[in-house]
């Protein structure tokens, strides 16, 4: 269930009567659209896709309505862990190079391919971090709830640093970008530690 920018209105058109509609849902949606990019606190699996035979399989990320990639957090092969690695370590063409180690390879956060050769009927899933699509009318309830100020700050910087309108408050839009970096941080940490008071444990370099 999604909360749409609907929900936010009072909360920034009290600043800026003036502003029109479809405007203050334009700076909602950039805002969120920072908000998650900076805290990849929107994280989701997605639902597992069965692997084809070969090497260099391309396969579409399903993702939920109105979203885009932020990053490929992890993958899994049949439960376990499979390398998820950057398109630019590879000195080679991952779509047509047969053999190699097993990983996943993505370039555009839209599509995947599985590097390596794969056996048919492998159950494959992968994690990514999300934010709202361009064209996305809100975000989920349960993100919506407890990033609700963070994201009305973040729009109120926007709209209220817009020259030449009746709602031009620069002073007031510096006070809201501040609070709104304040609160990314804060969402940044509580996402890293999964909502939790534990701090994860950073994996040993042995040199």
């Amino acid at each position: 269930m999604n909360t749409t920018w609907d929900a936010w209105m009072p909360d920034v058109m009290v600043h800026a009567p003036t502003a029109p509609d479809p405007l203050a849902r334009q700076a909602l949606c950039r805002a969120a659209r920072e908000f998650f990019q900076r805290t990849r606190s929107w994280m989701v699996w997605l639902d597992p896709i069965v692997s084809e035979a070969g090497s260099g399989v391309e396969y579409s990320l399903d993702l939920p309505p109105q979203s885009n990639v932020v990053r490929i957090e992890r993958a899994t092969r049949n439960g376990n862990p499979l390398d998820v690695t950057s398109f630019r370590e590879k000195h080679y063409d991952w779509m047509t190079e047969r053999g190699g180690e097993q990983a996943l390879v993505s370039s555009d956060l839209i599509t995947f391919v599985l590097n390596g050769d794969f056996p048919r009927g492998d159950r494959m899933q992968v994690q990514v971090s999300l934010m709202p699509s361009l064209r996305a009318a809100g975000v989920p309830s349960s993100l919506a709830s407890i990033n609700f100020e963070a994201i009305a700050e973040g729009a109120k910087a926007i709209l209220l640093l817009i020259p030449g309108t009746g709602f031009y408050q620069p002073e007031l839009a510096v006070l809201s970008r501040r609070t709104f970096d304040q609160k990314i941080s804060e969402a940044s940490i509580a996402a890293y530690r999964g909502h939790t008071n534990h701090t994860p444990r950073a994996s040993v370099i042995w040199c």
